[in-house]
């Protein structure tokens, strides 16, 4: 086969428009955003999951928390009164040690209830500092996946624009090749990992960067400039320069 060295010249300008935009097509698939982005929504599932629990722990400290205030309160409306009874005098003597006994017993009960309500506290602070904390980490993880997808698209947008770029010109190249020609590149590029032409830069294919035997070489400085050369080891085109 045999194509002009106007026409290897601009496959082999095809070729690195090719691989442009192979490589923009990589880099589009592997932008960092894309995993950074999977990781912050495992984080934000695993923490809505955890906030949920963590807000019922709340509401059940809250329950528990509020029981015992009333508790407390009870205790000391029943003291208030007794104490009441006590002061105003009309009671009798065995009353009044009835009244005096109760009023201790009362006492010590809401010591106790104080204590305990002073324990569910603890855990009601406890437990609305996770659910800040949890709540706050959202916030963060939310905010940044903001910030990751203005970037992401950012980046595809110029990647794309690149992408349209080299696509351009490669409409504008192709007529300009020998149709014959094109269509083995084609056929070569699709079995060569997206490469069909390739430079032969001294005794060595730029393609699969293998050095041709002497013998070969020999042939190919005895051949015409417009002969089709391909690479004995890669069967990719080989452009002479």
């Amino acid at each position: 086969m045999k194509a002009s060295v106007t026409d290897q010249n601009n496959l082999i300008e095809l070729q690195r428009i090719d691989s442009a935009i192979s490589q923009a097509n990589h880099r589009l698939k592997a932008l960092p955003e894309h995993q950074q982005l999977v990781a912050i929504q495992a984080k934000l599932t695993a923490g809505a999951a955890e906030l949920a629990t963590a807000e019922a722990e709340l509401a059940d400290v809250a329950i528990d928390l509020r029981r015992s205030e009333v508790e407390v309160e009870q205790v000391a409306d029943r003291m208030t009164k007794d104490e009441a009874r006590l002061s105003g005098g009309q009671a009798s003597p065995k009353e009044l040690e009835q009244l005096q006994h109760e009023l201790g017993t009362l006492a010590k009960r809401k010591s106790e209830l104080e204590d305990g309500e002073l324990e569910i506290m603890i855990r009601h602070d406890a437990a609305k500092q996770k659910v800040e904390t949890l709540k706050s980490d959202e916030e963060g993880l939310k905010k940044l996946e903001l910030e990751l997808n203005i970037r992401l698209e950012n980046a595809k947008t110029e990647i794309d624009r690149e992408i349209a770029l080299k696509n351009s010109e490669r409409t504008l190249l192709v007529p300009k090749i020998d149709t014959a020609l094109t269509e083995l590149y084609e056929k070569v590029k699709a079995n060569g990992s997206g490469v069909g032409a390739a430079l032969l830069i001294g005794n060595t294919c730029d393609g699969c960067r293998l050095a041709i035997n002497a013998v070969e070489m020999e042939r190919i400085k005895s051949l015409d400039s417009e002969e089709v050369l391909r690479c004995e080891e890669c069967r990719r085109i080989l452009v002479r320069i």
